[in-house]
């Protein structure tokens, strides 16, 4: 009778050993999911990165000079960074009030798994010197 009792316990049933195949899938896929969505984050991260460096690029590259300030769209792309572009709108702020105060906003756009991305940096610059203001005046 011994022998017959340790025969019968002495493995795991199929259904023991599926139910644990269940979870240990239930358990990676979750893992993958969670892995799929850390790389996701970090990708959008390094392209706030990217986006943030070519604003300063941009100021460096293309400086406004403050005696041609105008209302304008500027637009261009980058040679390194081809999925990147970038658009630096200027207008008069407030021309009564504050003649030569312009609001310059500089836009980055980038695609980001087929939508459209982009970080926009706004700031002024008072310029009462510029050209276009004293056209404006007068």
């Amino acid at each position: 009778m011994k022998n017959k009792d340790k025969k019968n316990s002495a493995g795991l049933t199929l259904v023991e050993v599926l139910l644990s195949i269940v979870i240990l899938s239930i358990g990676v896929s979750t893992l993958m999911l969670a892995t799929n969505r850390c790389l996701t984050v970090i990708k959008r991260a390094q392209n706030r990165d990217i986006a943030q460096n070519l604003i300063r690029q941009i100021n460096t590259d293309h400086p406004i000079v403050k005696i041609d300030l105008d209302e304008k769209i500027e637009n261009g792309d980058f040679e390194k960074f081809e999925n990147f572009f970038w658009k630096r709108e200027i207008l008069f702020a407030d021309l009564e009030s504050t003649p030569g105060l312009f609001l310059i906003n500089l836009t980055i756009s980038w695609l980001e798994k087929g939508k459209n991305s982009s970080e926009t940096i706004s700031y002024y610059i008072y310029a009462p010197e510029a050209e276009s203001v004293s056209r404006k005046i007068n």
